[in-house]
Formats: structure tokens, C-alpha cells, sequence
């Protein structure tokens, strides 16, 4: 049995295979897929772009993040990560993504609201916008994890203009905002990461498969299907995956009814 067609499965779960191995994978069980453009999956190369269009399924894309500064003080930094975006949202479109995530900032470390960052998001948010609008591909902004480790944790931190929302549930429930974003109407919920941990202590984002921690797996499938979001069980292997399909299947939540 495969997945329904809005929850789909990365490919990074499968890292350690090349892309044109690790879709197959992901086709075993899903029509959709996410791609981690990175490393090995990296759509900047020509081969990768053509296993995602050969591959035959759903796309969705989730953009680079390690070293770059998308909220940056310094305008140079800022440019830098706009720059990076617009190469991996140009390989998207060629590949016919639906949709390209990306992370706003993110500390090692709780830091004060500071209004330079907010300022420099909200300026790289617009223009993500204007790429959004040139290429065609749906950009959306994921929440982090951990109070006080980036400006957006919580529904309402940042405005997001144009951008959509992907809710990822493991980072709000360690950041005690799950519910909020749950219970808070978004008409520009997009794209939601699925995985579990037990809340606040699980600093570390685990990605635990799904019944082993406090998300409610079956609130936030409803949510994402009444704002008509692709779900994606961000799991870090086939066993975890496995593990929580089983756990989706037993709990009747795999049913669009």
C-alpha cells in the first residue's frame, strides 16, 4: 500500500544513496517526494535535476541552509543566502517542484528578539517573493526549534508576506507552540513536516517516528488537510518510516475521510 497523494516522504532519509537510488526508494512507497538539495541530492548538478524529472514523482524541494544568513545583520550575508536561494529555486522550477523551503535564522543559543534580524528577514522575505513570482515555485518558511534560537517559533513571529507556512510539528513542540499553531487559522499553511519528539526536553530534534512522543499526529493531518498542505514524514530512515506508517495505518489516519 502507498501513501495518499499528499503525504510524501525525503529523500534524505536515504542520504547515503545517490538521488536517482534514494527516489526509487521514496516510489516504493509514495507518489510525492521532497528533496534535501545538499550534498549528494544537490539539484545544482545536472543528474540529480534529471533522476528528480525521469523519477515520475511529486516534488517538493527543500532548500539549503547550513551557512547561510537569511537574517544576517550584515547586508552582505543577507544577499549571499538570497543568492544561494535563487540557484536551488531555479533547479526547482526546472524540475517542476510544487514547493521550496526554506529556514529563516537560527542560533546555537537563546538570544534576545533582536529588531536588525527581523528586519533583514522580512527584507529577504521580500525577496524570495519577487523569486516566488519570477519562477513559479511556492517558497514557504519553517518554523525552528528551541525559544529564543531563531525569530520564528511561534504563530505571528514574523510576517511572511506572500511566502507560505510549512509547519514543522517536531520543531513547535519543542518549542510548546504546536498547539498554537494548531488551534491559529493560516490560510497560508503550505507544506508540513511530520515527525515526533517529547516536547521541550528533546532540545536536540530527534525526528522520532511518529506515537513515540507527544505530537498529535492525527490533529495536525486534519489541519494540514484543511488548508489543502502537502505533508511530508520527516524521518531520518526506512525504519523510522516504516515505523510511523505502520502507527498512521493502526490509528486510521492515513483515510482522507
Amino acid at each position: 500500500m502507498k501513501l495518499p497523494p499528499d503525504i510524501g516522504l525525503p529523500t534524505d532519509a536515504w542520504y547515503r544513496l545517490p538521488l536517482a537510488a534514494a527516489l526509487e526508494r521514496v516510489a516504493e512507497r509514495a507518489e510525492l517526494a521532497e528533496i534535501y538539495s545538499a550534498d549528494e541530492h544537490n539539484l545544482l548538478a545536472a543528474a540529480n535535476r534529471r533522476a528528480a524529472v525521469a523519477s515520475g514523482l511529486q516534488l517538493t524541494v527543500h532548500g539549503p541552509h547550513d551557512d547561510l544568513e537569511p537574517g544576517g545583520p550584515r547586508e552582505r550575508d543577507r544577499r549571499h543566502a538570497v543568492q544561494v536561494h535563487r540557484r536551488h529555486l531555479e533547479a526547482a522550477a526546472e524540475i517542476g517542484a510544487l514547493t521550496y523551503v526554506v529556514h529563516p535564522d537560527y542560533s546555537g543559543c537563546a538570544l534576545p528578539r533582536d529588531p536588525r534580524v527581523v528586519d533583514a528577514l522580512q527584507r529577504t522575505f521580500s525577496d524570495l517573493e519577487d523569486l516566488q513570482r519570477e519562477l513559479g515555485v511556492r517558497i514557504v518558511v519553517e518554523n525552528m526549534p528551541g525559544v529564543g534560537f531563531s525569530h520564528f517559533s511561534a504563530p505571528g513571529d514574523l510576517d511572511l508576506g506572500e511566502l507560505g507556512l510549512i509547519l514543522d510539528t517536531g520543531h513547535a513542540a519543542i518549542c510548546g507552540t504546536l498547539d498554537a499553531f494548531l488551534r491559529t487559522p493560516h490560510h497560508e499553511l503550505a507544506h508540513v513536516h511530520l515527525h515526533d519528539n517529547r516536547g521541550p526536553a528533546d532540545i536536540g530534534d530527534p525526528h522520532l517516528p511518529l506515537g513515540r512522543g507527544i505530537v498529535d499526529a492525527g490533529a495536525v493531518v486534519r489541519a494540514a488537510r484543511a488548508s489543502g498542505a502537502r505533508i511530508i514524514l520527516e524521518l531520518l530512515n526506512e525504519a523510522a518510516i516504516a515505523e510511523s506508517v505502520a502507527y498512521l495505518e493502526r490509528r486510521g489516519i492515513l483515510s482522507p475521510s
